[in-house]
């Protein structure tokens, strides 16, 4: 299938590749219920450096928010990032596969440049991140989200991002 085709679901038909773009600020703390359980599961998970090691991540130890989890991972020295794990009902809601799949090909070019860059601060930091905000080109500019990211270890020592969406008028 060619970049220019419209992709579909069995939902509905979707926005092309690359005209996903947003409107965020960056937040202190998560507000959404979700995005609570994912930082108090992190925080379980750190040893006493302060390290998450993505062997002691279970998504089935998460299964009330499996569905708007993700993990991505920096490819090409952070220069893009690679969805390795994303919750079904992130790719229902955004009507795309995103698995496997780089933020250069998901996003507008302005929005992968700033979740690159955010996803990169946050491997360095050690700290996790949240934004709130709406997405837009994919008819959903009326729903407000709440994203929330937090760095980890892989097996290799590569750092990679644990994080979660959710739609805030969504019950927990």
């Amino acid at each position: 299938m060619s970049k220019e085709a419209v992709m579909h679901t069995e939902l509905r038909p979707l926005a092309k590749p690359g005209v996903v773009d947003y409107e965020v600020e960056r937040i202190d703390v998560p507000l959404h219920p979700k995005n609570r359980v994912l930082l108090s599961h992190w925080i379980s998970k750190a040893d006493a450096a302060g390290t998450v090691h993505r062997r002691d991540i279970n998504p089935a130890d998460l299964k009330k928010v499996l569905g708007g989890l993700f993990i991505v991972e920096p490819v090409n020295c952070g220069e893009d990032l690679l969805y390795r794990l994303v919750g079904s009902e992130n790719e229902r809601r955004l009507g795309m596969r995103y698995m496997g799949r780089r933020f250069t090909e998901c996003y507008s070019p302005q929005m992968a440049a700033e979740q690159i860059a955010l996803h990169n601060e946050i491997c360095d930091s050690g700290k996790p991140a949240y934004l709130r905000g709406r997405l837009l080109g994919l008819d959903l500019e009326y729903v407000i989200f709440e994203a929330s990211y937090f760095p980890m270890q892989g097996e290799n020592g590569a750092m990679q991002i644990l994080g979660g969406m959710y739609d805030l008028a969504e019950k927990a």
